[in-house]
């Protein structure tokens, strides 16, 4: 008996090394990876066994794989017939990164723009264009105390109209370098159209449009200055000197928003998506809560990447949005006008989690703006240069699409007091659409104005400020293809 002890020990190691193979939860993404593969033209279904290993797919862009692996998960790959390049060994894993993210020369291709670059380029078209866009510094940086810009564009840029707004934002994760570009290029198509293009034209003239390209300036400059092509969350507390950094600090940015904000992202500061100690702990964030609590903007569009995937509000308790029919409406069109890298479809459409602490419910669920993320391109974060300007180009007739929809349809128009004729912050209610898991909407406080995108037809709608009588309308008639004008006056209450 004494012998079989040894020779059964032995038996269940060799099996156990045998499954260890076999299993897709042998590889732990902890541990450390040391070389950089590369393979072109890969099948799908053996990019699912190279998941199924959880063997890590850095860029994944027409089937052509850069792999960050170790030398064991190198040779299972090898054993099972999977053809690629040795690109690079290294036991620094951000040497691997940057070569897999940045390509050979280990730096950023001139195809994206610095921070610095882009506000060049637009006050280029500032100082050609002063009558039709402007820029303002909307906050600073947490960790470098850069400023953030908003770029706005009308056909009056000077003054603050009253008309609907409609804004456009990238970079909140500062890894996903298209997004910017994507805001750049339509700015630029905006400005150059107008009084040429008769639908460019059209916007310009009925729209306030307002851009923040970049809302994460901390983690754009470590991404574009080459110092780490992996940075997604801010940089606070990341670095000191920035030119180096400590990867994972920071915060997601994209998860510190006050929407149910304790249900999403992480509690872990070393995850990517840790949404940090409290909901706007992130001057970036409270950056673009304070130009949207100024602009109510009505329609939105935030940039990501990657997944040629529309996201938008919500699935929520399995119960979706108040709004879900116009919501999913408008989605689908704009998923309909944006074509695939690959040309052979467009777009998909997703509902969204609404327990998240994201932009899109926080937009939404607090101010009624019908908010869109797009996730431009397919497989990768930082894509090969070649495909930079057909991503671009692709997602501008979706931003098209949104531009047309703010001209409605929907109900609008302004609230103030009966007697003096003073703007009101007004409560527009439709009890019959909304639920308890939104905000109530409320008019616009500088102006009392008021948007509420509607399908044509009746609706009820309650109308209250503090201090004034209330208004019921039971049927009110919502208009085909515009905006339908109710302006609506209340009177105080007397005491």
């Amino acid at each position: 008996m004494r012998r079989s002890i040894p020779l059964l020990i032995f038996i269940l190691l060799f099996l156990s090394v045998i499954r260890a193979y076999d299993s897709p939860q042998v590889f732990d993404n902890k541990v450390q990876r040391t070389v950089i593969l590369y393979a072109e033209s890969v099948p799908d279904e053996t990019i699912q066994q190279i998941q199924n290993f959880r063997i890590e797919i850095i860029s994944r862009v027409r089937n052509n794989l850069y792999i960050i692996a170790t030398e064991t998960e190198r040779d299972l790959l090898r054993e099972r017939g999977l053809s690629f390049t040795e690109v690079l060994t290294s036991d620094d894993e951000l040497t691997l990164y940057k070569r897999a993210m940045y390509g050979e020369d280990m730096k950023l291709s001139d195809v994206y723009h610095t921070y610095d670059q882009i506000l060049t380029s637009i006050q280029g078209l500032i100082d050609e264009y002063p009558g039709i866009i402007s820029k303002e510094v909307i906050g600073q940086t947490q960790q470098g105390k850069r400023d953030i810009h908003a770029v706005k564009v009308s056909n009056n840029v000077q003054e603050d109209l009253d008309r609907p707004v409609i804004l456009f934002t990238g970079a909140i994760h500062s890894r996903e370098l298209v997004t910017p570009e994507i805001c750049l290029e339509l700015i630029k198509r905006l400005i150059t159209g107008y009084n040429k293009d008769d639908r460019i034209t059209e916007w310009l003239n009925s729209f306030e449009i307002y851009f923040i390209p970049v809302i994460n300036v901390d983690g754009h400059y470590i991404v574009t200055q080459n110092i780490d092509p992996r940075w997604r969350k801010n940089a606070r507390d990341a670095t000191d000197d920035w030119k180096t950094v400590r990867y994972p600090m920071g915060i997601d940015l994209n998860r510190n928003y006050d929407f149910n904000f304790a249900r999403g992202g992480s509690s872990d500061p070393e995850s990517v998506r840790y949404r940090g100690e409290y909901p706007f702990s992130e001057s970036e964030v409270r950056a673009v809560r304070s130009l949207v609590e100024r602009i109510r903007p009505v329609l939105s569009i935030n940039y990501h990447s990657q997944g040629e995937v529309i996201f938008y509000p919500w699935v929520w308790r399995d119960m979706h949005a108040p709004d879900d029919k116009l919501l999913t409406e408008i989605a689908q069109g704009i998923a309909d006008q944006i074509v695939t890298m690959d040309g052979e479809g467009t777009y998909d459409i997703a509902y969204g989690a609404g327990m998240v602490g994201q932009s899109y419910p926080w937009l939404y669920g607090r101010y009624g703006t019908f908010d869109f993320i797009v996730e431009t391109g397919r497989g990768a974060h930082i894509f090969p240069p070649d495909e930079v300007q057909g991503i671009v180009e692709a997602n501008l007739p979706g931003a098209f699409h949104l531009l047309d929809r703010g001209k409605g349809p929907g109900l609008t128009g302004r609230v103030t007091d009966a007697n003096t004729g003073d703007a009101l912050h007004a409560i527009v209610w439709f009890p019959t659409i909304e639920s308890e898991e939104v905000d109530r909407r409320t008019t616009k406080p500088a102006t009392g104005r008021y948007y509420r995108l509607l399908s044509p037809g009746s609706y009820y709608m309650v109308v209250m400020a503090e201090g004034y009588e209330t208004k019921v309308y039971r049927e009110l008639e919502v208009r085909e293809g515009e905006w339908t004008e109710l302006n609506i006056q209340l009177k105080p209450v007397v005491k």
